[in-house]
């Protein structure tokens, strides 16, 4: 019986954690820049939310959804999964793999704000990378909708 309890109490640890804290750890970049507007030179815009990004360009907004799961891309009928690698206040790493056939490669994703606070670094899985400065103006889109 005494063993039954042990081993009782480990499987309640291991399947449902330790603490409501790895809850709050889990968005740590977005808590962080929640808020922030940021445009790069082709006039392509990207705000932080609390749960999600958005983009803004060529009169489209967009939505992507931040956090571990599965999602559509913006490739008609193609879907991705994603799964947070690292998350800190400047810095968040996804794996990013695509469902179907799509013409992005599976890999890292990862954005990262500068020890100022002023410029915002996305690269993509492909190593295409997005340099963003930190505005005050608002965010042109109003109807951010996901893919």
């Amino acid at each position: 019986m005494k063993y039954s309890v042990i081993i009782f109490i480990l499987s309640l640890i291991l399947f449902t954690g330790c603490s409501d804290e790895e809850d709050s750890l889990s968005n740590t970049f977005n808590s962080t820049h929640a808020g922030s507007v940021w445009v790069n030179t082709n006039n392509y815009w990207f705000r932080i939310n609390i749960d999600s990004e958005d983009d803004y360009w060529d009169g489209k907004c967009t939505r992507y959804s931040s956090g571990d799961g599965t999602f559509n891309s913006s490739q008609e009928g193609v879907q991705y999964t994603q799964t947070i690698l690292r998350n800190e206040a400047n810095f968040i790493s996804y794996q990013v793999e695509y469902i179907g056939e799509s013409t992005q490669p599976d890999g890292t994703f990862t954005m990262s704000v500068n020890s100022t606070g002023t410029k915002l670094t996305v690269k993509q899985t492909n190593n295409t990378e997005f340099i963003f400065t930190k505005v005050t103006d608002s965010f042109p889109g109003t109807d951010c909708k996901p893919n």
